[in-house]
């Protein structure tokens, strides 16, 4: 599914009017007809007073052919026109004189003082049509007292395209309206996916407007969302032996985070690696003999001097095929030489995760080793690893990933409500999964899959976005036999099978 930005969608709409020869008062007849079939269909019942707030711009427009639509069908419809019918596009004035013909009401809205006269609190429906993908900035002034006595009204809101007062392309930059639904027009907007507009959104419906998505092979589209028709997962044959799925090395753990390698562990296992064994520090070995039956453990060896005895380490783990570090290692002297040892030296696949990413952003010298690898943040370890506060990674995420990864030729997965991936090639979104997910170990369930895919010959954008949804997938699908609060990383690991189709 592609995702598109401001500046992509105003592309669509002008290869499709001056290319294919669709007129845009077709178009927004299309968009203001499926808008009112969806509202008919699944939202209105016979009785509703609705309220419909026009712009003067073609989100406007798209309101109009509403109101039209469901006058037609004779529901008690009501509009508040917010702008001025001269700096409307001809297609939007033609469907706000369309309205005036059929003495559909349509009163002005421009002032403080005509919004404090203004009647619409006892709607049952309010539409939201003022400001669609061309918005940018925050809203002000009256307009912005306007969003907030729309967000108290008790009835339903129904935003077009976009919520009024989401940036298309960061979400939210101050206030807006909180819709029940959105009807988003051809193809989802970032906004409606990144995780500071999608609280806003509610329910998303994508309406066909008439607007082929084939214009994708020749106007290139940067980003897209994984979904259940285009997850990849590995491939499996019955032919196959153990030694086909992976020899797939973890080095994780230390004294009170036993538990993260654990689970990392086990989520490798689970999701379908042949071979796993958790490298880890001496003292550890009765915790995770006793605790991991199918998985193979390996003291880390030490010389006599007390140091880390490289050319043994080499001998055990020259064997593997990818390599996982980082899940509850700390940030001891001993990690920081781990991890920087097999940045600089491991030339296979390596992931690298929690104290991993943090060990990197204390020893900022070893950024340098990072082309070619893949990394797993939250937000917390990414504003580390860049130096960017969180508040201003979250106002522009794809940005700060963009950039990162560009500077250090690596692959990312900002791990938060919204999962983003970025390598230079490649933007993808994952909005799967719930509040779940929002306790500590399921990060470490997530890197052992991702360890796993790898092993199983899938590419780091492959491994990294089929990991992340298959992690939501099994989440949602605890949630719909266990309370969600109850979740646990254990459970999802033992729920992975739930969503993988072979």
């Amino acid at each position: 599914m592609i995702i598109l930005t401001r500046e992509e969608m105003y592309a669509y709409d002008n290869y499709t009017i001056e290319k294919l020869g669709i007129p845009g008062k077709k178009l927004m007849e299309n968009a203001g007809k499926g808008c009112s079939d969806f509202l008919k269909e699944h939202i209105l019942d016979p009785e509703n007073k609705i309220t419909i707030f026009c712009g003067n711009g073609n989100n406007g427009g798209d309101g109009f052919v509403i109101a039209r639509y469901l006058h037609h069908w004779n529901f008690d419809v009501n509009i508040y026109l917010i702008g001025d019918p001269v700096k409307m596009s001809p297609e939007t004035r033609e469907n706000y004189e369309d309205c005036l013909k059929l003495n559909i009401k349509i009163e002005k809205l421009n002032s403080e003082n005509e919004l404090e006269t203004a009647k619409f609190n006892e709607s049952d429906i309010i539409i939201d049509a003022i400001f669609g993908v061309g918005l940018k900035g925050s809203i002000q002034g009256w307009r912005a007292n306007l969003i907030r006595i729309i967000n108290d009204c008790p009835g339903k809101t129904i935003s077009i395209d976009i919520p009024s007062g989401l940036d298309a392309n960061l979400g939210k930059t101050g206030i807006a309206v909180r819709a029940d639904h959105t009807l988003t027009m051809a193809a989802l907007k970032y906004c409606l996916v990144l995780e500071s507009g999608r609280e806003f959104c509610g329910e998303t419906r994508l309406i066909d407007i008439g607007i082929p998505l084939e214009i994708a092979k020749i106007i290139p589209v940067k980003a897209g969302m994984v979904t259940s028709e285009n997850v990849n997962y590995p491939y499996r044959n019955r032919l196959y032996h153990k030694g086909n799925y992976g020899r797939i090395a973890v080095i994780a753990g230390s004294p009170g985070y036993s538990g993260a390698a654990i689970l990392a562990c086990r989520a490798a296992l689970r999701a379908g690696g042949g071979l796993i064994t958790l490298f880890h520090l001496p003292g550890m070995e009765q915790i995770f003999e006793n605790q991991l039956l199918e998985v193979m453990t390996s003291i880390i060896p030490f010389k006599k001097s007390g140091e880390i005895d490289f050319a043994q380490m080499d001998k055990k783990i020259s064997g593997m095929d990818v390599l996982l570090i980082g899940p509850g290692l700390g940030l001891s002297d001993n990690s920081r030489k781990l991890v920087e040892y097999f940045l600089k030296n491991w030339n296979k696949p390596l992931v690298l995760d929690a104290d991993a990413i943090n060990t990197i952003a204390e020893n900022r010298e070893l950024l340098e080793f990072l082309p070619g690898k893949l990394i797993l943040p939250h937000l917390g370890e990414f504003s580390r690893l860049t130096e960017i506060d969180i508040e201003n990674i979250k106002k522009d995420p794809i940005t700060a990933l963009k950039a990162f990864s560009s500077r250090y030729n690596t692959h990312i997965l900002l791990k938060s409500a919204t999962s983003i991936y970025c390598d230079n090639n490649n933007l993808i979104f994952d909005i799967s999964g719930n509040d779940g997910l929002a306790t500590g170990g399921s990060g470490d369930v997530l890197a052992g899959i991702i360890v796993s895919f790898l092993g199983q010959k899938l590419d780091y954008k492959d491994a990294a976005v089929s990991a992340s949804y298959m992690l939501g997938i099994a989440t949602e699908k605890l949630a719909e036999f266990r309370g969600i609060p109850s979740i646990i990383p254990s459970d999802i690991v033992e729920s992975l099978f739930m969503n993988w189709k072979i």
